[in-house]
């Protein structure tokens, strides 16, 4: 195919946004008695640039100009009191990638069946991709609740590290955490009490398919499904919670916290073992723990530590694992802190600010976000994320976030 979005008009195309952001009504709404649909879109637009180590066994090209346009069609409804729908069709256009994953800390590729996903690429420049990020029915009552169909599935409470985040999680320095991408599953939610929550999840899992558009195949692979039950209860200012089943052929066991410790000092905590069925040392413990605190001036400063026994001691052991093509997927070294600082200068502007250090290679990365409103359904966002740490070369990946890029980019948000 042609080129779908030269970077010239992705400058043009956001100059235009900037320049027209007012606010737009509703794509669609109907309602009668008993029923009612609403329909919404949002669109992104945004432009940057990447400079990567020089290293050409992992990165193609050192320096990279980054675009992207999205569009997303969004449609919930009901019909009576118990039965309700949501949909989320993502079409995105952008440049393609040029570097080769590794691992380590990134947004994992979302494993769901490659049925509904199309891709067109043109080259080793432009890819577009159509798919349907989420599709789901759900009916409930006071106490119960089911819902089936593509859906976030979200088992966190900690930010930037989240153990007990298995299907699709965000990277620690994704800031933009409005849509969740979804997974095939079927979930139940029972109320047991007014503070008690008990909910039990089932989430089909796929094979990789390197032929079809999204990675994964069409068809389940059932050995792969997930099964988890979550019991969650609070008493007095903390919520307690314990998770158990299968994830992807692994028996996991966990548990979570979160709450108010004192009037000043809020806690969140998470964590799981895993027993891997496998004879492989794929055994052993992910455990995070957070303490944050939010002052009257708008400042909110929280601190995250965590564990994580499936990790390499050393960079060199990784490298090894590498070389062996036996590198674990997720992130490469055992003990990792983040430190978050969020502020409003404004009604109209925010910011956050984001450093992560890898103890074991010694790593860091700096990220700075913000955010300006525009109008009432539009804003502009900044991102800005400085790796520090041993870069790579033909011998050693040199540090999980030393390679990563030095990463700047600009996008507009529009929602209507």
């Amino acid at each position: 195919m042609s080129r779908l979005f030269p970077a010239t008009g992705a400058w043009f195309l956001l100059l235009a946004l900037l320049l027209c952001p007012g606010q737009v009504l509703a794509l669609y709404q109907t309602g009668g008695e008993g029923y009612g649909v609403n329909i919404s879109a949002a669109v992104n637009a945004g432009l940057g640039i990447a400079v990567y180590p020089e290293d050409k066994l992992l990165y193609e090209e050192q320096k990279k100009e980054l675009w992207n346009g999205e569009l997303r069609l969004l449609a919930d409804g009901f019909a009576g009191e118990q039965l309700r729908g949501w949909l989320n069709i993502l079409q995105s256009v952008r440049s393609a990638q040029s570097f080769r994953r590794t691992g380590g800390i990134s947004s994992g590729d979302v494993e769901r069946s490659g049925l509904f996903s199309w891709l067109q690429q043109d080259g080793d420049s432009t890819r577009a991709d159509l798919v349907l990020d989420a599709g789901y029915e759900a009916w409930g009552t006071e106490s119960n609740e089911l819902i089936v169909g593509r859906q976030p599935v979200q088992l966190s409470v900690t930010t930037s590290f989240t153990p007990n985040d298995f299907f699709a999680p965000f990277a620690p320095q994704q800031f933009y955490r409005l849509y969740k991408p979804g997974v095939d599953a079927i979930r139940f939610e029972r109320r047991l009490a007014d503070l008690t929550q008990l909910s039990l999840v089932g989430v089909l899992g796929y094979s990789e398919d390197p032929d079809s558009d999204n990675g994964w195949s069409r068809e389940p692979d059932w050995q792969r499904t997930s099964v988890l039950g979550r019991y969650v209860r609070s008493v007095g200012a903390l919520e307690w919670g314990m998770l158990m089943g299968v994830v992807r052929e692994n028996n996991i066991v966990g548990a979570s916290l979160q709450g108010e410790l004192t009037d000043w000092l809020g806690v969140r905590a998470e964590g799981h073992y895993r027993d891997s069925q496998h004879d492989d040392p794929a055994d052993g413990v992910m455990l995070c723990v957070g303490l944050e605190h939010r002052f009257a001036s708008s400042l909110t400063v929280r601190l995250e530590q965590l564990y994580n026994s499936f990790g390499y001691s050393s960079i060199a052991e990784a490298d090894r694992a590498l070389a062996q093509g036996a590198l674990e997927p997720g992130y490469l070294g055992e003990h990792y802190s983040a430190f978050d600082m969020g502020y409003e200068f404004s009604p109209l502007l925010i910011g956050e600010f984001l450093y992560l250090r890898n103890w074991t290679d010694s790593s860091q990365s700096f990220s700075f976000y913000a955010v300006y409103s525009l109008a009432d359904e539009s804003e502009l966002a900044l991102q800005v994320t400085l790796p520090a740490g041993p870069a790579p070369d033909t011998q050693s990946m040199g540090s999980e976030l030393g390679m990563q890029p030095v990463r700047v980019a600009l996008e507009y948000r529009h929602y209507f």
